[in-house]
């Protein structure tokens, strides 16, 4: 998803502007904007121009200094282009801190590779990118290029910057058209320090001396607080055809009658394999979760963006012959076969990923990064992620779940919002055996069962290799010094959406001793350990993007040669972050149960609350390493 933005954003570019040396020495950076920075853009012009409706004309230039290794990814010196683009020029220089030159990049020199790796289906879409190891930090590379397209609904948006820890001197983003147009434009997340100026035919962005922004833990996404403009205009050009949309409706009946058309035909072998395998069926449900797995097992998906193998899915008989495809490619193949059994099914685009990006609402535009497809039922929709292999029909998980999507019907456009995770959905239960050996070590049988979010944690770990599983459950209990794994049972239930885990395992030393007592922490199996960072002052809102719900059930049985004389009192935390309760049981004298519920809630609290958030967790924390005190008996 990082090459995807890396892309969008060097979608811009201007003239090559001559600078000094003492204006590209790293020594004399603003001392405010190299705080918290590992990059920081010196200068950035972007000069867009739109003639008429198949050209869009691009000029780029950056000069970015790069302060340390962390900001070797902030250079992004890449562009992308295809059968309906040009890059008319392209080069990069290197300096050192003193301003003087290192290393001179022409267009040849760039990396050319193609966009989707190992595979020529995708051929006309590649990418051009700059390889350079540093000798020394800081250094600067002045970055730009020229290029054409014919694609013209797909007009660069701006940042101010793109990634944490990034600042920028100054950034300027200028875009002019042609009189016949109507150009829109919407800032999210806006600040005081961008400047927009409109004149007809022209708009213009700025910003200077935008400090870098720092990650805090419990943080929302950068795409959530980074300022962005983003623009539209009414008539436009992609993928070979011309196109008009002034809202979702119109738009996105645009999208079925011109890119979805005419790509879903399918051999009528293939629809005869299709029509027995549903053969019996009445429920529509059914018949589409048959059909759903048909394309599981027949193909393998190719990772090529949305915006860089173009908006137009190849055909469906393609797919159907090769046995894979990207993300477009997929979800209209899944469709034309649901079309071929007679279930009705949507092509749906939205934004992929963790941050849950939104489609916006009010400004029909081609956006997004990514595709599925959604079954109507009832007042509610199905949603399919066509490119897995593994994950179960109907579920989506973290990946497009909770944010805004644009369905597309022949109808029209519509905006839906995915299905949502609540923190009551997202569910561990565990139950356990702990034994406490005479010499303080332990042995654990623990049986998990997670759904919802959780189940998303987790599913893949059924497909790894057993060093992989391991690795999984030494770092999930890594607060148990001198494990050794005994036996891992895993079955994911794909139907109901559960994972089910039964795992064997022992730990030398666990207990600590003191004379003749042996001092025992009572959770071994499910300890939240992880204490939020203290911040003197914290920054940004506190965001807790998937709560949980973690249930435990677990019999701890103490060595016969010790007894417990302590008494328990049961805990009780609760706020509106969440609660947390603990108690306990005396089974006999020798097995104590051990019972524990934790629920985080989901939500969005303001910086003031994060003080209140940490000390909920300390308790927790604490809580969860309470120990009990066995003594050796006489």
């Amino acid at each position: 998803m990082r090459l995807l933005l890396l892309c969008c954003i060097l979608l811009q570019s201007t003239l090559l502007l001559a600078q000094t040396p003492q204006e590209l020495q790293a020594i004399i950076l603003p001392k405010d904007l190299v705080e918290n920075a590992d990059s920081i853009i010196r200068d950035e012009q972007t000069t867009v121009h739109i003639p008429d409706q198949r050209t869009l004309e691009i000029d780029y230039y950056r000069v970015i200094t790069v302060l340390n290794k962390k900001g070797m990814s902030d250079i992004n010196a890449v562009i992308d282009y295809d059968k309906d683009s040009r890059i008319k020029k392209l080069e990069a220089i290197i300096y050192d801190k003193f301003g003087k030159e290192i290393k001179e990049v022409k267009k040849n020199d760039f990396k050319d590779v193609s966009a989707v790796g190992g595979s020529t289906l995708f051929s006309d879409s590649r990418i051009k990118y700059l390889e350079y190891t540093p000798v020394s930090y800081p250094f600067t590379v002045v970055f730009s290029y020229s290029k054409v397209t014919k694609d013209t609904a797909l007009i660069p948006f701006w940042y101010p910057n793109t990634t944490y820890q990034s600042s920028t001197v100054k950034s300027m983003y200028t875009l002019t058209y042609a009189s016949e147009f109507e150009l829109k434009h919407k800032v999210l997340n806006p600040s005081e320090q961008i400047v927009i100026d409109e004149s007809p035919g022209k708009i213009e962005v700025s910003v200077k001396n935008y400090k870098a922004y720092v990650p805090e833990a419990y943080g929302p996404g950068f795409k959530k607080i980074v300022p962005k403009v983003i623009f539209a205009l009414n008539k436009f050009h992609l993928s070979g055809v011309d196109g008009t949309g002034d809202d979702w409706a119109s738009y996105g009946k645009w999208i079925d009658d011109y890119l979805l058309k005419g790509t879903r035909e399918l051999p009528l072998e293939t629809k005869n394999e299709i029509l027995k395998l549903v053969e019996g069926d009445t429920s529509k449900i059914e018949k589409a979760r048959k059909i759903y797995e048909y394309v599981q097992q027949k193909t393998r998906y190719i990772s090529v963006q949305i915006g860089i193998g173009g908006w137009k899915p190849m055909l469906a008989s393609e797919v159907d012959a090769l046995g894979y495809g990207d993300c477009k490619a997929l979800t209209n193949y899944t469709k034309s076969l649901l079309e071929v059994a007679e279930i009705p099914s949507y092509y749906t685009v939205l934004y992929a990923g963790g941050d849950k990006n939104d489609i916006q609402s009010d400004f029909a535009s081609m956006q997004g990064n990514h595709a599925i497809l959604s079954i109507p039922n009832g007042e509610e929709y199905v949603w399919l992620e066509c490119t897995s292999q593994d994950i179960p029909f109907g579920f989506i998980g973290d990946f497009t779940d909770d944010r805004d999507v644009v369905v597309i019907t022949p109808e029209g456009g519509k905006i839906v919002h995915t299905d949502i995770y609540d923190y009551s959905k997202n569910t561990q239960h565990l139950t356990g055996v702990c034994k406490i050996t005479p010499e303080g070590a332990l042995e654990a049988t623990v049986t998990m069962k997670s759904k919802g979010i959780q189940y998303n944690d987790r599913y893949a770990l059924e497909n790894q290799i057993e060093s992989d599983q391991n690795k999984h459950y030494y770092n999930f209990w890594r607060h148990i010094n001198n494990m050794k794994i005994g036996s891992i049972d895993l079955e994911n239930n794909r139907r109901d959406v559960v994972m089910n885990e039964k795992i064997t395992f022992s730990a030398d030393n666990y207990a600590s001793f003191a004379g003749e007592e042996m001092l025992v922490a009572l959770n071994a199996v499910n300890r939240y350990t992880n204490v939020p960072k203290r911040y003197k002052e914290r920054n940004l809102d506190l965001y807790i993007d998937r709560g949980f719900v973690d249930e435990d059930e677990v019999i701890v049985t103490i060595p016969d040669t010790y007894v417990l004389q302590d008494s328990f009192e049961n805990i009780h935390e609760e706020s509106e972050f969440g609660t947390y309760d603990v108690t306990f049981e005396r089974v006999d004298d020798n097995n104590i149960k051990y019972t524990r519920k934790f629920s985080m809630y989901n939500g969005t609290f303001s910086k003031e609350k994060y003080k209140d958030f940490r000390s909920f967790i300390r308790k927790i924390v604490r809580y969860d390493d309470q120990k009990i005190v066995l003594t050796k008996k006489q």
